[in-house]
């Protein structure tokens, strides 16, 4: 691995940040694959008209088990890093894509669209001035 740029080693939000958005595409993935499952299950299993015993029968129920212990860690993860990102001065421009970043992933575009929108393209610009860094 490659050594930290300066800003890197001395401002760790950047890193947090960095962690927090890792998270949060997990949790989508998994969110992904957890529909997938369920309809599978639903179609082929008739997973809601089960009990509880014969759903712990079939193999496929306990990956959706494991999905949803795994997004349980990230949610707690995620929150923890998220009040660790507190409002303090950026010391780089790249700390401030970081934080801009995460904040686009927190509005949803379908609910924010123009918000969602200015800060996606505040990202890209601050990229492109920095030097893409």
């Amino acid at each position: 691995m490659a050594n930290p740029a300066p800003h890197e080693a001395t401002e760790p939000s950047i890193n947090i940040c960095r962690r927090w958005l890792a998270i949060d595409a997990e949790q989508r993935r998994l969110q992904l694959e957890w529909g997938t499952l369920e309809g599978w299950l639903i179609t082929h299993r008739s997973w809601y008209k089960l009990t509880l015993a014969q759903q712990a029968e079939i193999p496929e129920g306990a990956r959706l088990s494991e999905i949803d212990a795994r997004l349980d860690v990230l949610e707690v993860e995620g929150h923890a890093l998220l009040k660790t990102m507190r409002p303090k001065p950026a010391r780089s421009v790249e700390a401030v894509i970081a934080n801009l970043s995460v904040a686009a992933r927190l509005i949803f575009e379908e609910d924010h669209p123009e918000a969602h929108g200015l800060i996606t393209r505040a990202v890209r610009d601050l990229t492109a001035f920095s030097g893409g860094k």
